[in-house]
Formats: C-alpha cells, structure tokens, sequence
C-alpha cells in the first residue's frame, strides 16, 4: 500500500469515528495516541482513530470541537472516565489528564485539569497557558501564569515561546524565562534559538540550532540539527542528530546518532533503541542500550525492559492496574530469573498504591521483596 491511500484510508476512518453530541453540533473524535510534539507550536492532533464503542474499552484521547470545527477539549480517558498517566508516552508537550482550549480576538486560552476533573498547576506552576495568534491564524507567542494568574514557568524553567514566520512557512523558535533570560528546548536538549521546518503534512521534521545571524552552531552536546522522521501511520519512529556541518554526530540525551521507536498494531510504543554513527547499536550514559515495553488490553503499559549492550537485564518493573484499569495498584521489580527483588536503589522492591474514595491519591506504601510492607518511611 502506498503512502496516499494509506493516508486516505486514515482520513476515511477518522471521519467515520467521528460522532456528534445529541441537541448540538459539537464533534468528538477518539484515538488512541497522539501525533507527537516537539513544540507547543504545533497543533495538538490524535492518531490511531478508534470509535466510540472501542474507546469504551481502551485508554485513548477525546477530542471535541465547537461549532465552528475548532479544538475546545483534549482528554485522555478510559471509558468516559479521566485517567491519569497510564506509562503510554505519546509526547513532550502533553502535561495533563485533560485540557481545555478558549478562542478570544487573537488568542487562544488553555487550563488544565487533572483525572478528577480539578483544575490543577501542570508540569511545573502551569495553570494557563496564553497564545497569540496574528491575523493569519498563526500562533506567535505563548506564556504560562499559575492559579493566582501571576507569570510563571513550567517545568523546564520557560514562561514564554515566542516564534516569527519566514516566508518560506519555516518559524524560528526562542525561548525565555521570568527575567527574560534564554531557555533552552529541555534541561537535557540544549538548542536555544531553532528553525523549525515542517513537511506538507505539517508535521515537524527538522530542528535546527542558530546563533543570532541565523547560521547552524553546535550546543553543548556537540549536536546542530535534529531530524525527526514518522512512519507509514505517522509514529514518531526515528530521530537523527547531526552537527553544524550536517555530518552525523553522537549528541543530545541520550546521545545516539540514530534513535528509533518501534510500535505494536495498536501505535503502542513497544521498544527504543539506539545506534551510532557507524549504524552499531549504542547504550545510553546509563548503561541503557535498549527498552522493551508491554501493554495490557487497555493500552496501559504494564511492563518495562531495559538491557545494556550485551542484553543483561538492568531493570524489569511491573504494574499492575485495577480490573477495570483506570488506575495503578501496584510497581513491582524483578530479577532476571523473574523473582522480586530490590529496585536498583535498594529502597523498596514494590509500591501498593492506595486512594480516597474520590479517586485521588492517599498513600504509596513500600514492600520489601518478600512483600513485607517496609515501616519508618
């Protein structure tokens, strides 16, 4: 199958999972992932369109638009119930079980909430988020304030992204904090100034670092350029990293030349890896060489992997979710002979996760690997 009728196939599957509310013309949309994100700047958009009758038995996204087709909600639910992170990492611009979105003249208003519906302070002191939007559309500008609606940074140390528009549709990307000094992409990704390029399908495939005339530098992690490739079902299956000379290059976390994802049938990202320059495969600076995960029938990940180079096991966790798998009830950790044994840390070799009635939170108590509940701590 080519590349266009697949997508056509997409485009027809996510029209028919569309329903409407009864008594108005709002839309709703469910898939069970989300494109991934680089940038607030780009839109927040579903993957892997299901129907209504499958959301009622996976965890997925909720999309709902207004009358005028615009995005006013993004929820992550199992059911019509709100879910907390379920380990199905999708994107780095995703902070909340549920997200809300108003349009005024020239901006475009975000709050966020958590899986009780309570209107929260996510990833960092980010209670609102304010975009501009110039006469063409275009998002310019977006800053954070906290619930006493006072200017505030998300956790990444950033209160505002401010983006210009070439005329070829490539946007430079800056960021800043309180005092105005530059921030970086993440503490772990240190490009400040980037050109953002966009395919035809408006998806974001190269990140490239600038210095203030607009010509390619190496950051700290010997990188310039970031590549970001998608697959056939637009899973974020790849990244490259190349220096100023656009050679390939060993930099940025964790500091592979090539990293991929790989995916099961239902987009649920089931391994990540890494390579060199050379095309042999890599271990992070943990020791970390490759990550295998597993997903029960929910979509939830229940299971986590990780080996180094010579496929020694370094760490096997397991989670275990309540029957209707809204929530977590349990972390376990494993030996390699499939025994609970310590974490790595030797604090604990398990974690029951207990809640109030309302479904917030109440306590995490620790075990030791005999399932003893550890005391004192």
């Amino acid at each position: 199958m080519n590349k266009t009728n697949f997508i056509l196939i997409k485009i027809v599957l996510a029209f028919v999972t569309t329903s409407y509310a009864q008594g108005n013309n709002i839309k709703k949309e469910y898939y069970r992932h989300l494109i991934f994100r680089e940038t607030p700047y780009s839109d927040t958009r579903g993957n892997h369109p299901i129907d209504n009758a499958t959301a009622q038995k996976e965890a997925h996204y909720l999309f709902v638009y207004d009358e005028q087709d615009r995005l006013i909600e993004v929820s992550h639910r199992l059911g019509d119930a709100l879910i907390a992170d379920n380990g199905n990492w999708d994107s780095f611009i995703w902070f909340s079980p549920k997200m809300t979105i108003e349009y005024q003249a020239n901006q475009e208003i975000r709050h966020y909430y958590d899986h009780l519906n309570k209107p929260i302070e996510a990833h960092g002191a980010m209670y609102k988020a304010v975009f501009l939007i110039n006469k063409k559309g275009k998002r310019t500008e977006v800053k954070f304030y906290n619930k006493d609606n006072q200017p505030s940074e998300n956790a990444w140390g950033i209160h505002t992204y401010q983006w210009e528009h070439l005329k070829d549709g490539k946007v430079i990307e800056k960021r800043f904090d309180l005092k105005g000094a530059p921030k970086t992409i993440r503490p772990n990704f240190t490009f400040y100034t980037v050109r953002l390029e966009f395919g035809t399908d408006d998806l974001l495939d190269f990140m490239y670092h600038l210095n203030d005339e607009g010509k390619i530098i190496n950051n700290t992690m010997k990188a310039g350029m970031d590549r970001i490739v998608y697959d056939q079902e637009e899973n974020f299956s790849r990244w490259m990293v190349f220096d100023k000379n656009l050679q390939p290059v060993e930099g940025n976390a964790p500091e592979f030349a090539i990293g991929e994802h790989l995916y099961d049938c239902r987009g649920n990202k089931v391994e990540l890896r890494g390579f060199d320059v050379a095309g042999k495969n890599k271990a992070m600076p943990n020791g970390v060489a490759r990550t295998i995960n597993a997903y029960d029938q929910f979509n939830n990940q229940i299971e986590v992997k990780n080996y180094d180079l010579e496929g020694n096991l370094l760490l096997h966790a397991k989670r275990e979710f309540s029957a209707d798998g809204r929530r977590v009830e349990w972390l376990k950790f494993y030996d390699s002979n499939g025994n609970i044994t310590l974490h790595p840390n030797g604090q604990f070799a398990a974690l029951k996760f207990e809640y109030h009635d309302d479904g917030s939170l109440a306590a995490q108590i620790p075990f030791d690997k005999d399932l003893q509940k550890i005391n004192n701590q």
